[in-house]
């Protein structure tokens, strides 16, 4: 199902938590809204999951608008979509395999279509055989595979994902994340991913919107972002994975005046030595790896480029002719 967004604003106040937000969504993919804490974040993914109405502006579901429902039609559109939550939101009194029946009991669906459609989703998930553990019992990554299996019961169209790794370790994060993708292939799910970390965007997602203050500052294919990202926002965002991420190294913390960014198959040639070849340059490399985003391996690179700086800024040239990505750091006021 195709999510269409057109000139969202929500006020709390003085505080314009969204303002003037218009996206498109499309169906059958993983897309990621990331932003730091306030941006507008979670009070975007409110209006998108019909919990909150906006101030101004409409929701599209395809091509129906949900925004003005009456309480009945908000209901039944309401079914459409699952989501999950960072801090899991499950039933303690409730085993594994209750939790995942309650969207159906509420629904008044068949006891014996529950019960088989529960034991379905509990393997789908990976806790086959695990129905009737208390949910006190599970560690952190399996209670949020109760809360995914519960959040597919009515076999959404939508799944609302947020902040739904924040709370889990590292290798959690990858397996839940690789989990909602399988997922999301098998059931041609709308994913919508809400996040600050965008090693979750790198790992999950095929598109991104990056939010600030309320607004998109950037929206595109993961990939394209990566690779040559525009605005300060998420320019800030990759570069706190070169310390997050063990492909990623940096060695030294000082210095750095450059960041190059590699795409595709120029992580394979000998660009760095192609342009000291071609310009003098000297490269005083600070941080560099390789990482993959969606499949395709992207390289990074911290340096300096000496010895001056018209050497600097002919190197610069011969590089983004190459395709390389070059952002400069900005200087400091004196």
């Amino acid at each position: 199902m195709e999510i269409k967004l057109r000139n969202l604003k929500r006020n709390y106040g003085s505080l314009h938590a969204v303002d003037d937000v218009s996206l498109d969504i499309p169906s059958n993919t993983v897309y990621g809204i990331i932003g730091r804490s306030g941006a507008g974040k979670s009070t975007l993914v409110r209006l998108i999951s019909m919990l909150e109405s906006p101030d101004q502006g409409e929701v599209y579901y395809d091509d129906k608008r949900v925004d003005n429902l009456s309480k009945k039609e908000l209901i039944e559109e309401r079914r459409k979509i699952g989501m999950i939550f960072q801090t899991f939101n499950l039933f303690s009194s409730r085993n594994a395999a209750d939790n995942i029946a309650y969207p159906m009991e509420i629904c008044h669906m068949d006891k014996a279509y529950i019960k088989q459609r529960t034991e379905e989703l509990l393997a789908l998930v990976g806790l086959e055989g695990r129905g009737s553990a208390p949910i006190s019992t599970l560690s952190g990554g399996q209670k949020q595979r109760v809360a995914i299996a519960r959040a597919l019961a009515i076999k959404p169209s939508i799944l609302f994902c947020d902040e739904a790794t924040s709370a889990l370790d590292p290798q959690t994060t990858r397996s839940i994340l690789a989990l909602i993708k399988e997922i999301q292939k098998k059931m041609n799910l709308t994913v919508v991913m809400i996040t600050h970390q965008m090693e979750v965007v790198r790992d999950a997602c095929d598109r991104v919107a990056v939010l600030d203050s309320g607004h998109i500052v950037e929206e595109g294919d993961v990939a394209d972002i990566f690779s040559s990202p525009k605005s300060d926002v998420t320019k800030d965002f990759l570069s706190s994975l070169t310390n997050v991420r063990e492909s990623v190294v940096r060695w030294s913390d000082k210095g750095g005046h450059y960041t190059l960014r590699f795409r595709g198959t120029s992580t394979d040639e000998p660009i760095i030595s192609s342009a000291s070849a071609a310009t003098g340059a000297i490269f005083n490399i600070r941080a560099a790896g390789v990482q993959t985003v969606n499949g395709e391996e992207m390289g990074i690179m911290i340096t300096d480029i000496g010895p001056d700086e018209e050497t600097a800024v002919k190197t610069v040239a011969f590089l983004r002719e190459k395709g390389v990505g070059v952002e400069e750091a900005k200087k400091e006021a004196e």
